[in-house]
């Protein structure tokens, strides 16, 4: 057997011991959410019990291509490549919520192009197991929207104190721009700065055609009926 054809064999078994790998950390995610939400004492949340107008501001912001793309985004990755070049360093710009979801619940958040080239693999064989409702609903429910609140569930009781299925169109665009900083935009201790990412939020949403310039200004003028801090 040539070296050429050896070195052929030893990556095609090293490719395929990866993807079987993946695939069953992968088909584990649901389970891994329910359990962590369980532990938490938060229900599990379907999408069709969740505003319209949360699932549109949510993919408006995040991955305007999620329902299309098949897990990464080349777009994102071009202009996430560019911010690299330009500021010299790794950045974790251009993930989709596939990849988000990947990155919260299996690899970590370890800046290295090695475990970012995995998280594009380990996306793109999760879009191809499971249906885009399936990954947006997890993701919706697991994901950090600050002030210890991991879940829309979480969210929705923490900063206004109503069901998910309850949450109004301004409530909706001010937690959907959360999960970018839940720290810095956290909006018991930054109101500003998670007013101006809600605008963005609405914004995102009137330019893929979700909202008229009508209706997200009245959301951004809105009572959110925010809790008291404390």
């Amino acid at each position: 057997m040539g070296r050429r054809r050896r070195l052929a064999l030893i990556l095609g078994w090293g490719a395929a011991a990866f993807v079987q790998r993946a695939e069953m950390r992968i088909a584990g995610l649901p389970a891994r959410v329910d359990a962590e939400l369980a532990a938490h004492g938060q229900p599990f949340v379907h999408l069709s019990q969740l505003p319209p107008a949360l699932v549109e501001a949510t993919v408006a912001v995040e991955d305007r291509s999620f329902w299309s793309n098949p897990g990464i985004s080349l777009e994102g990755i071009a202009r996430s490549a560019l911010v690299d070049v330009a500021s010299q360093s790794f950045a974790e710009g251009g993930s989709t919520i596939t990849q988000q979801l990947i990155r919260d619940q299996l690899l970590g958040y370890q800046k290295t192009l090695t475990r970012k080239l995995t998280e594009m693999a380990y996306a793109v064989l999760a879009t191809r197991r499971f249906p885009k409702r399936t990954i947006l609903t997890l993701y919706l429910n697991e994901v950090n929207y600050g002030s210890g609140a991991f879940g829309i569930a979480a969210a929705a009781q923490t900063y206004f104190a109503v069901p998910a299925a309850d949450l109004s169109l301004a409530q909706c665009t001010l937690l959907a721009g959360l999960p970018q900083d839940p720290a810095g935009l956290d909006p018991f201790r930054h109101p500003r700065a998670a007013r101006r990412r809600q605008q963005a939020v609405l914004q995102a949403m009137v330019a893929v055609g979700d909202l008229s310039a009508s209706q997200a200004a009245a959301a951004a003028a809105a009572a959110l009926c925010l809790l008291p801090v404390g």
